[in-house]
């Protein structure tokens, strides 16, 4: 709080002084008191008010200061009371007790919505487990039993994992903090690990995975990173050429190391390249297929933040699409 705002808020009071003090010194006059006595008691009156004006300026300052500075500092705002002493003037006794009962009510609010977010999570995570083992009771009856048609359940049964394996991660994607393991990681380890894991959709689709020069070890959480790179062939396969190729390499640069997944598939227009990751967001080729949904990407990118792995996607002259992850090289 500056001067100049104190005295724009008071300008009232201090016109009314003015006022006061020119009637009060023409009285006066008119009675013929010595103008040396009016000067005298209009100083005396003057200083007064400078005083109470000061004194006064100086304790809302002083409240104010210190309430815009917490409110800065502090990330959870409803807190702010707890930060901040109850001032010794009236307006801002008023403003505090109004604070309190706000950031009561907000954080009351907050527990509750929190508390529900907790059960909700809980049951799509119970959910999740729980409709993997019918999943994978069908995928073991279809082995036992393969035909043209038992292929094709297959094949879209492997579909419905993907979706439920997305929605556990959607599921943990705000609390990536209290699940994951940073550790050193084996990159070629990892890419393997995951092109296993999507074997059979690669196979099916005839694609031809090439996987080299990835001799380097990164920090990481396996799990997440695995989910990530698999997001990312998923999308490779949906938007798969007549000859589809997805390769694997990375390169070493000073203390990262970047992975790139390259595929010689429909590729990304160059206006869409810089919304790719936005949620929902399906670009000119998502909207040539019914099955896009803008997901994929999105959560790539959500969790890479919380990882604090950088992904891009990067413009390709020839074709298909190339996506960079940067991770820190582990000692």
């Amino acid at each position: 709080m500056t001067i100049t705002q104190y005295l724009k808020d008071k300008i009232i009071s201090i016109l009314i002084l003015l006022l006061t003090f020119t009637i009060t010194s023409a009285f006066l006059y008119l009675i013929d008191m010595s103008i040396y006595y009016i000067i005298f008691i209009n100083m005396m009156f003057a200083v007064g008010f400078l005083l109470i004006f000061l004194t006064d300026f100086f304790k809302r300052k002083k409240f104010y200061d210190n309430l815009l500075k917490s409110l800065n500092e502090l990330e959870e705002k409803s807190y702010i009371t707890q930060l901040i002493d109850k001032p010794n003037f009236t307006e801002g006794q008023i403003l505090y007790n109004i604070l309190k009962v706000e950031g009561k009510y907000i954080n009351d609010v907050t527990s509750s919505y929190n508390s529900k977010f907790r059960e909700y999570r809980q049951y799509i995570e119970t959910w999740v487990h729980e409709v993997k083992t019918p999943i994978a009771v069908s995928t073991l009856l279809i082995e036992n039993n393969k035909n043209i048609t038992t292929l094709s359940i297959e094949e879209e049964i492997n579909k419905i994992d993907d979706y439920i394996e997305q929605v556990l991660y959607v599921s943990k994607s705000d609390t990536v903090e209290k699940d994951y393991l940073i550790k050193k990681l084996s990159l070629q380890e990892i890419v393997m690990n995951t092109v296993r894991r999507k074997s059979k959709e690669i196979i099916n689709e005839g694609i031809k995975p090439k996987i080299h020069d990835l001799d380097f070890y990164i920090l990481s959480d396996s799990k997440w990173v695995e989910f990530i790179i698999g997001q990312i062939i998923s999308n490779s396969i949906k938007y798969k050429g007549n000859t589809p190729v997805i390769e694997f390499y990375s390169e070493k640069i000073n203390t990262q190391v970047n992975l790139y997944i390259k595929d010689n598939g429909m590729g990304i227009p160059q206006e869409d390249i810089s919304r790719v990751f936005e949620k929902g967001y399906i670009g000119v080729n998502g909207r040539k297929r019914s099955s896009s949904t803008g997901i994929g990407l999105y959560l790539c990118k959500k969790l890479c933040d919380k990882l604090e792995v950088d992904i891009k996607v990067l413009p390709n002259i020839e074709e298909g699409t190339i996506v960079k992850l940067t991770f820190t090289e582990a000692k």
